[in-house]
């Protein structure tokens, strides 16, 4: 995992990426279901999902299936830490209040 907390560069886009975890904040979700969460291109998303895990606000595991039983790829599984929840709730706290910087 990269350092813990480091700072997040916010943007609408990210913002879009913590909103799809914020649904249900325990669960797991794929690369793929957080673009149909979130709406964003690939080319967009990932980078924020290493951006967000780097910071340590996720955590990232290969699924654990046989790819040729399943007919597909494994898929990357991302969870939100403590932290980020805890983080993404000062965020969006912060917007509603009007104190986003």
């Amino acid at each position: 995992m990269g350092k813990q907390d480091r700072e997040v560069r916010m943007s609408l886009q990210t913002m879009k990426v913590l909103e799809a975890f914020l649904e249900n904040p325990t669960d797991q979700l794929s690369g793929a279901e957080v673009h149909r969460r979130s709406r964003l291109a690939s080319g967009t998303l990932y980078p924020i999902l290493l951006r967000l895990e780097a910071a340590g606000w996720f955590v990232s595991r290969w699924e654990s299936i046989d790819p040729s039983s399943a007919g597909r790829p494994r898929r990357r599984l991302y969870r939100m830490t403590p932290t980020g929840l805890k983080r993404a709730g000062e965020v969006f706290a912060s917007f509603s209040r009007g104190v986003f910087a």
